[in-house]
């Protein structure tokens, strides 16, 4: 969660400064909002080229038997107009579905990579890869978490350097006392 500074709430403070709290990144906020957007354009598109090629053969049906004087062109295809309105909304509302669930189960999985991450880190093994998922946000999470691994690891491998060094050289007593503090900061530093 990002907070944003107390000042940037002031009076003075630009307009867009107005919000305080970020739940989700905005960049993965708008390829959810263009995989939405596609599906409702898509949902459009078919419903435009389905309903305008039943209008144009129903209205010319229409004239061919006369009955164009008689009716009103919605009375001619206000039925079909409500039949294919109401395909129009069961079948976006279902692909939004299908692209909520679709979407759901990349996040979950990538998440469940990560939780699994975790696990083998606190049974000990820092160096295998997180391989978070296919979304950006969820990889690069999964990158910096490699990243922070790597780093306690190289730690770790350097104070057991140490360590086996402290224990195998032969150092006079103050050189042996500088190293052993210089090790247990790192030690400190490394778990505080």
């Amino acid at each position: 969660m990002l907070r944003v500074p107390r000042d940037a709430m002031s009076p003075r403070a630009p307009r867009h400064a107005a919000r305080r709290t970020v739940f989700v990144n905005p960049r993965f906020q708008g390829g959810v909002a263009l995989c939405f957007a596609a599906v409702v354009c898509a949902g459009a598109v078919l419903f435009a080229l389905s309903f305008h090629n039943y209008s144009k053969s129903a209205l010319r049906i229409a004239s061919i038997k006369g009955h164009y004087h008689f009716l009103t062109p919605y009375d001619i295809i206000g039925g079909a107009l409500g039949r294919h309105v109401a395909a129009l909304s069961v079948g976006v509302l279902a692909a939004s579905l299908l692209v909520l669930i679709l979407l759901v189960r990349r996040i979950r999985r990538g998440a469940e990579r990560l939780v699994e991450t975790f696990r083998i880190s606190m049974d000990g093994d820092l160096s295998s890869p997180a391989n978070a998922g296919e979304l950006r946000d969820i990889a690069d999470l999964g990158k910096k978490i490699d990243a922070a691994r790597g780093r306690t690891l190289s730690k770790i491998r350097e104070i057991a350097a140490e360590a086996e060094f402290l224990r195998n050289e032969p150092l006079s007593d103050d050189e042996f006392a500088r190293r052993w503090d210089g090790m247990k900061a790192a030690i400190r530093r490394l778990a505080p």
